[in-house]
């Protein structure tokens, strides 16, 4: 109800108490997300809600802030979250910005009009434009109901709506739209102000054309400043407009294009200051609605009061979120939807919360509202801009006026207004009057009852002026609770001087880390803040007992003193009764001595029932730094255990750490065993105390000996463990260390078959072979190979030779190689006298056929390999010198021809 602008309000006032913007309590949106605004000014999430919009809604409350009715412009639901009566198939959109808006009949608050913008979402889906729905709140037990719907005002438009009190003196308020010059499709350019009276809504808009403008996008908001005077418009890529407006005659004009230079440039969601200085923008990338990276927005600032509004332009916040929108609070904050992309929200609200401020002084927020199982989406409920259109009550020290703080209980706080002569200040607190105030009101030693919602209105004497409305919203927070506290400490005597003064650490007493904390010497330092400078490590002035201050301060800033009494505690720390623990060097690589020391195990066994903590040093022990626990790695060395009650030091033991030598050792990963012999003896290194052996089954281990030698008659992996015993007071303790190795098999070759490539130029011999061994090759008995081929071998008689590597045997194999000299000289002096194949005799190809002709092709000779050969006669005539040729039949079935030279 919009009592607050109308010159009889004092008539309704003492029934209605409409200082505040009840209308604007109850915001529901998004995917079943809702807010409300309590009068303290904080905000609490709202659950039931049955909204479901990608963009467009509203809500509307009564003037003290009870729930009427809310909508996505199709669906209205009622207070109780319920279809209204008759409340089904409005013609807006939840995919319009903004797809509705609630208007109150001016002097009937029981008739209320829902004024909708509908869009094409598919190209059978029809856009209706702007149209209006009356519902009458007095029927179906005050959950009303839907009379009147779908009055269709422009068949065509944007998607933006807003609407603004015409003046305090004419009840009427203007509704406003961007469309085409008749509200026909085509380029928008012009603004429809349609008037709602006490008559009802006048069909005949008021139009402001702009003959150069010509949006051709429907989205984005339309935002009045809260007094009218300013009209901004959210075009998307087709730009940002600022407009003056005329609340007296409807008049849209001096339009001003502002040019976002931010990296986000396309503007959606608007919202102006509440002391309307500042216009803030929701700019984005604009990337593609569904896709699932690249998203970016921008949260801008721009000054009205500049000369040039597009050169003050401030980008208070850039993240990697989607297009969303803006809307003030009653409680004079701006709130930022922050979606993913179109079709997904989030669970939270971004704040403004300074709006008033310029640049970052404005102190967005981000995630700063949660929702709970609600998310919202891209759109929040626009209302009557007028709502919030409110005087600051609030004086900052900076000079800078708001509408809500916080304050400490026991704090004072005042409110001023403006001083009006003869005039008359009504001030409330939560719809309560407060009597005897004048321009200023000042609440003294508040306590949280104070916390709420106060207003006030200024009646001029001269009837004919308006009232002056004023907000505020004050939150009280409690102070911290700062109860009397002791801190006991241990003082620990070691050369038997017991004077009762030993090291404090002061922040063992803190109590609750979400707070700050500070200490004093005497209540004298506590007033005139003289704090102790070094908590950690002070020593007490007055010897065993001594009493000190602490201020305890919350996050809000609320402080609260108590006092803090040390006890100093007499420990005598007798080194002999120190328990010791043992352990091994965990790395005998290198030249460190350290051992890991289970500090968790040793709290089991020796403190299982004392809350124990364990340090370094004593030092450390006395200050409670720096405490070490679980896997501790550490040479030989004491450490400190710390036995508290209640916080209180009770006691300090000492206990000692030895690390003992590990054994080194160094042992083959393989060893060979010639399995075609006998069992394998392995002998581990000089030097150990104990050996033990086993074998690897997999994850599990066969014993296998205890000596310091084995026998082994089987391959696979193997574990030698050996180890250093230690003999101390209290027991024998041993280190051990092990290692893993394989008993691989090998044995002597087994030569399958030797392959001979021979008459040629290039004799070939490959060595084929079975066996487990690593194997080397000879021809010659010493000089071997690891590659059983050998080229340009001379023919004739050869052994080849394989020897295992790992000592296993040779094995050996004649074979030969045949050939034939080249030419020979039959002249009686024993040197080439013959001509014969070389690599064949007796045995070996000893059925073989040579067959010797001249250059005519007469036969000269025949020839076996087990005669000495041909002595270059035919018929016992000794024949010239010359090439002969010859062909050789060999007893394995080969054929082969060539020929030779006879020299004399």
């Amino acid at each position: 109800m919009l009592y607050k602008y109308v010159c009889f309000f004092l008539m309704f006032f003492s029934v209605h108490g409409l200082f505040g913007q009840g209308e604007t309590s109850n915001w529901y949106f998004g995917n079943g997300a809702g807010i409300t605004f309590n009068n303290d000014g904080t905000v609490t999430p709202l659950s039931g809600g049955r909204i479901n919009t990608f963009e467009g809604c509203t809500s509307i409350s009564d003037g003290i802030g009870n729930l009427l009715l809310y909508t996505d412009g199709i669906t209205v639901y009622d207070r109780t979250h319920n279809i209204m009566q008759g409340g089904s198939g409005l013609y807006g959109d939840p995919s319009s910005t903004q797809s509705a808006i609630v208007v109150q009949k001016p002097q009937d608050p029981n008739i209320l009009y829902i004024f909708t913008v509908d869009t094409s979402t598919f190209e059978e889906d029809p856009d209706r434009g702007l149209s209006y729905s009356v519902v009458d709140m007095t029927l179906n037990g005050g959950n009303g109901v839907v009379i009147q719907k779908n009055v269709n005002l422009l068949p065509d438009c944007s998607e933006k709506i807003t609407a603004v009190i015409k003046d305090c003196s004419d009840e009427s308020i203007w509704v406003v739209t961007l469309g085409s010059e008749d509200g026909s499709q085509g380029p928008f350019n012009t603004y429809h102000a349609f008037e709602v009276s006490m008559a009802g809504v006048n069909t005949t808009a008021v139009k402001s054309t702009f003959p150069s403008l010509e949006i051709q996008d429907p989205r984005g908001y339309l935002k009045f400043s809260a007094d009218g005077k300013k009209l901004a418009s959210a075009n998307m890529a087709f730009g940002l407009y600022l407009y003056d407006f005329n609340t007296t005659t409807g008049i849209v004009d001096n339009q001003e294009r502002v040019i976002v230079t931010a990296p986000n440039k396309i503007p959606y969601g608007l919202e102006f200051s509440p002391n309307q200085r500042f216009l803030y923008v929701h700019t984005s990338n604009n990337l593609p609605a569904l896709e699932e990276e690249g998203h970016s927005s921008s949260l801008l600032q721009y000054d009205l009061t500049a000369t040039n509004v597009a050169a003050s332009e401030m980008e208070i916040d850039r993240r990697s979120i989607y297009r969303g929108a803006l809307q003030l609070g009653q409680n004079g904050k701006i709130y930022r939807t922050i979606a993913e992309n179109y079709i997904r929200g989030t669970s939270f609200l971004g704040v403004i919360e300074n709006p008033n401020e310029q640049g970052n002084a404005a102190n967005y927020k981000h995630n700063a509202i949660n929702l709970g199982s609600g998310r919202a989406t891209q759109g929040l409920p626009p209302f009557i801009q007028s709502y919030f259109d409110r005087v600051a009550l609030i004086k900052n020290n900076d000079g800078s006026e708001s509408t809500s703080g916080t304050i400490c209980e026991g704090e004072d706080f005042s409110f001023e207004a403006d001083v009006v002569p003869n005039a008359t200040y009504n001030w409330e607190k939560d719809g309560t009057a407060i009597s005897n105030a004048g321009n200023i009101l000042t609440v003294t030693n508040a306590d949280p009852s104070d916390a709420g919602r106060y207003s006030l209105s200024i009646v001029p004497n001269d009837p004919s002026q308006c009232p002056v409305i004023g907000e505020a919203f004050i939150s009280v927070n409690p102070l911290p609770i700062a109860p009397p506290l002791t801190l006991a400490q241990c003082d620990i005597v070691l050369d038997g001087n017991d004077d009762g003064f030993t090291a404090f650490n002061l922040e063992e007493a803190i109590f609750d880390t979400a707070y700050s904390y500070s200490f004093y010497e005497s209540l004298s330092d506590l007033g005139t803040g003289n704090e102790i400078s070094s908590p950690v490590g002070y020593t007490n002035t007055s010897a065993f007992n001594q009493s000190i201050y602490y201020q305890i301060v919350d996050g809000n800033g609320c402080s609260n003193s108590g006092e803090l009494q040390l006890e100093v505690r007499s420990i005598l720390l007798n080194p002999d009764d120190a328990k010791t623990f043992y352990e091994c060097d965990i790395d005998t690589e290198d030249d460190a001595l350290e051992g890991i020391f289970n500090l968790t195990q040793i709290r089991a066994l020796e403190y299982p029932n004392s809350d124990v903590s364990f340090y370094a040093s004593v030092e450390d022990a006395t200050l409670e730094l720096n405490p070490i626990s679980g896997n501790y790695l550490s040479e030989s060395t004491t450490i400190y255990a710390r036995l508290e009650s209640n916080n209180e030091c009770e006691d300090i033991d000492a206990i000692n750490f030895v690390v003992n030598p590990t054994p080194s050792i160094k042992f083959p990963e393989e060893i060979s065993w010639c399995t075609d012999g006998p069992p394998l003896v392995v002998m581990a290194p000089d030097g150990y105390d104990s050996y033990q052996w086993y074998r690897r089954n997999g994850t599990s281990l066969q014993f296998v000996g205890d000596l310091q030698d084995i026998s082994i008659a089987a391959v696979g992996g193997y574990t030698l463990e050996v180890g250093y015993r230690y003999v101390r007071d209290e027991g024998v303790f041993e280190c051990f260390n092990t290692a893993d190795f394989e008993i691989v098999p090998s044995n002597k070759a087994l030569i399958q078959d030797v392959l001979i490539e021979d008459l040629s130029a290039d004799n070939l011999v490959e060595i084929l072979v079975t066996g487990d061994g690593d194997y080397e090759f000879s021809l010659d008995g010493f000089n071997y190979q690891d590659s059983p081929i050998f080229e340009n071998i001379d023919p004739g008689f050869i052994t080849v030779s394989v020897q295992d590597k790992n000592g296993c045997g040779i094995s050996k194999q004649k074979i030969a190689i045949i050939g034939y000299p080249k030419f020979f000289t039959p002249n009686g002096d024993n040197v080439n006298d013959t001509w014969q194949l070389i690599g064949v005799d007796e045995v070996y190809q000893a059925n073989s056929l040579i067959s010797i002709y001249n250059r005519y092709g007469e036969l000269m000779a025949l020839l076996s390999p087990q005669t000495n050969g041909w002595n270059g006669t035919f018929n016992n005539n000794e024949l010239p010198a010359s090439d002969y040729w010859f062909k050789v039949n060999l007893e394995d079935g080969r054929v082969f021809k060539g020929h030779f030279s006879l020299k004399r």
